[in-house]
């Protein structure tokens, strides 16, 4: 279940934030997160951000990183479209699913809070998607698996069905030699 805890950590993610942190700002505002387990953010496109605050959004991704979290970047089309199920929703409607899938009693204020929680459902969204996709195939492999093999059982019983066959037939030529002689 995603857990929305705020404090402290839309100032980490939105870019803004990071400027005023700076890059040793960044890596100390991730140590105090001691409860986040991971970070989405959304993926800087066309040079929006330069200088220090892509030293120190960078510095806050590789200090996760370091601290054992999990990190996920992604576009705005991508988060767009996890959250609202269309790549071209306006803020209006991501703010409004935001607000409906955590069940918010208000529209997250300031827009950037809404854009790091939007990020956050993509985030969960995408990793159970991969899970479930993980266990469908897992359950497939296995399937295989199963049938290869009951496919090499059948064949094992087949091959010693023939042989034991082959073997019958042989007894019984060797007996009827042997009476043949014997008469």
């Amino acid at each position: 279940a995603l857990q929305v805890i705020l404090p402290g950590l839309v100032d980490v993610l939105e870019v803004e934030g990071l400027r005023r942190l700076g890059v040793a700002g960044a890596e100390e505002a991730v140590k105090r997160l001691e409860h986040v387990l991971l970070l989405a953010l959304q993926g800087l496109f066309g040079g929006a951000v330069g200088g220090e605050g892509a030293q120190a959004r960078g510095a806050a991704i590789v200090a996760c990183s370091q601290a054992g979290l999990e990190v996920g970047e992604y576009t705005p089309m991508q988060i767009k479209q996890a959250v609202v199920g269309t790549g071209a929703a306006d803020k209006h409607q991501v703010i409004y699913m935001v607000r409906t899938v955590l069940a918010l009693d208000h529209d997250p204020h300031p827009d950037h809070a809404a854009d790091a929680l939007a990020a956050a459902v993509c985030h969960a969204n995408l990793n159970r998607t991969k899970e479930l996709s993980r266990r469908a195939a897992g359950a497939q492999i296995a399937e295989a698996e199963r049938a290869q093999r009951q496919l090499e059982l059948e064949e094992a019983r087949e091959v010693t069905a023939a042989a034991t066959a082959a073997n019958v037939a042989r007894m019984r030529e060797s007996e009827s030699r042997s009476r043949r002689s014997a008469s």
